[in-house]
């Protein structure tokens, strides 16, 4: 069977939908760092739609920093890919956005050519929060062995700040200036972490650079959302009977996406706004919204469906009594949470997330959703819990998915099971110590005030998560109504 490239597109399924732009002659204008499956699943997808329907020359020059997998992969079909969008009807869009791929240690020159080309306007990012090598305080890690590498040697960076310096230098020096650079990681303040990061190594390098930095180059926030479930030989097939041909490197996503920028740029842009991107001057509303609607009852839903024995999203809203209780969830303690909103309709929002995990075309694992609560418990659950305690306002349920974490620990151990947490070793020996007894153990996770800060000492909050420990600690299938019922008395 042949293979996805240019040759083939015009004799695909009608139902196909292909690029409405002449994939020959337009050119590029953006570069991404770290072209993933998320990136290639939106960011890249609404530009190849803004291209479709408006026109303008912004294809994307992809750089991998390390792997070299997905250059070499697309290289034989033109860079062309498929997207497969899951939903009740399902479709598939063929996604020519790419100009070129590239491999940081191999193409270096080449990497560098296109980041301080005139004609590039925009260079955007999803390298995860580790690859803006912060410390815990949000600021440059000036000790991360890659910004070491890249103080010493500016001119040959591995990291994506010390290259994103090395390529505004040699703007500054040609002056450059039209450009702005936006992440796309789910990063809190992305915009402004990374505007501080390459502000503080450019400044090592130069002042006058970093001043100019600061005075020209835009570093917008953003705020991301679309489930994007891994490529797997399943899904390589399933395209493949969809388009008639093999593709090396299709992607899938659900059908909702969002994408809302900070309105803050130092350059042309593409026109996103007319594709569904929302511009506004106030990102952190939205990211707020994302963080407590959608993740927190993520997390809610991984840690009590795990308890349960259930694997993913939609096995575990299918249940009547876990929707219920999720719905309740947003509606008396999240959505109370966040405020008043202009730019939001926040119980349609809410509404929306119900109807998303019960998409049974996402097979959204519970297990990858619980992974690292030490790190998302915080924002997730733990800043609802504070606003709604100054507010006066109840904080029952929310307690809920902080007591099934903690019996989420003890599990693991119990099972003999991998906890991906940074903090696995300190909470596996805490597990071992009180094996015997989930109280306990919730008692010494509790006093982690690296986690729960002054919640630690707060003996309502203790209280609290220790009553729905009791109530959780024999939850099943079987008892999961009458459990949550108690939860809520």
């Amino acid at each position: 069977m042949s293979g996805l490239d240019r040759q083939v597109l015009q004799s695909l399924p009608k139902e196909v939908r292909l690029p409405e732009y002449n994939l020959k002659t337009t050119t590029r204008g953006i570069v991404h760092l770290g072209p993933g499956a998320f990136h290639r699943a939106h960011q890249a997808v609404y530009t190849d739609l803004a291209m479709s329907e408006q026109g303008g020359n912004w294809k994307i020059d992809g750089v991998s920093l390390r792997s070299r997998d997905l250059r070499d992969k697309l290289a034989s079909q033109d860079n062309l890919y498929s997207l497969m969008v899951l939903d009740e009807a399902p479709y598939v869009q063929i996604v020519g956005v790419f100009n070129q791929m590239f491999v940081l240690g191999e193409q270096r020159q080449q990497v560098m050519d296109a980041m301080t080309d005139a004609a590039t306007h925009i260079i955007s990012l999803t390298v995860t929060e580790k690859g803006y090598c912060l410390n815990s305080k949000g600021e440059l890690d000036r000790q991360n062995s890659d910004i070491k590498h890249d103080l010493a040697t500016p001119d040959a960076p591995v990291s994506a700040i010390g290259l994103l310096v090395a390529a505004l230098n040699v703007r500054f020096t040609e002056q450059n200036s039209e450009l702005t650079i936006i992440s796309c990681d789910n990063v809190s303040g992305n915009g402004d972490k990374l505007a501080k990061a390459v502000l503080t190594f450019a400044a090592e390098i130069s002042s006058s650079l970093s001043q100019w930095i600061e005075k020209n180059i835009c570093f917008p926030n953003t705020m991301v959302d679309s489930i994007t479930p891994a490529t797997n030989d399943e899904l390589r097939e399933k395209t493949q009977q969809e388009i008639g041909v093999d593709d090396a490197w299709p992607i899938q996503r659900e059908s909702f996406s969002q994408w809302v920028i900070e309105d803050k740029f130092s350059g042309p842009r593409p026109a996103w706004d007319k594709v569904g991107v929302i511009f506004t001057d106030d990102v952190h509303q939205y990211e707020k919204a994302k963080l407590r609607v959608l993740n927190g009852t993520h997390s809610t839903l991984a840690y009590l469906g795990s308890l349960c024995g259930l694997e993913t999203v939609y096995s575990a809203i299918s249940l009547p009594a876990i929707e219920q209780f999720i719905k309740k969830l947003l509606s008396q303690e999240i959505v109370p949470s966040i405020g008043n909103s202009d730019s939001m309709n926040l119980e349609q929002y809410a509404e929306d997330i119900i109807h998303r995990y019960h998409n049974k075309n996402i097979r959204h694992l519970l297990a990858q959703i619980a992974w690292d609560g030490s790190q998302k418990l915080p924002f997730r659950i733990l800043n609802p819990i504070k606003d709604n305690m100054h507010n006066q306002r109840s904080i029952k349920l929310l307690c809920v998915p902080v007591a099934a974490w903690c019996l989420f620990v003890g599990k693991r151990y119990e099972e003999q099971q991998e906890l991906v947490d940074p903090m696995a070793q300190n909470l596996l020996k805490l597990a071992q110590k009180h094996a015997d007894d989930p109280l306990q153990l919730t008692d010494a996770i509790l006093d982690l005030t690296s986690i729960f800060d002054d919640l630690s000492s707060n003996e309502e909050f203790r209280s609290i998560v220790k009553g729905h420990v009791t109530t959780l600690s024999t939850i099943n299938q079987q008892n999961l109504t009458d459990c949550l019922n108690r939860l809520e008395e």
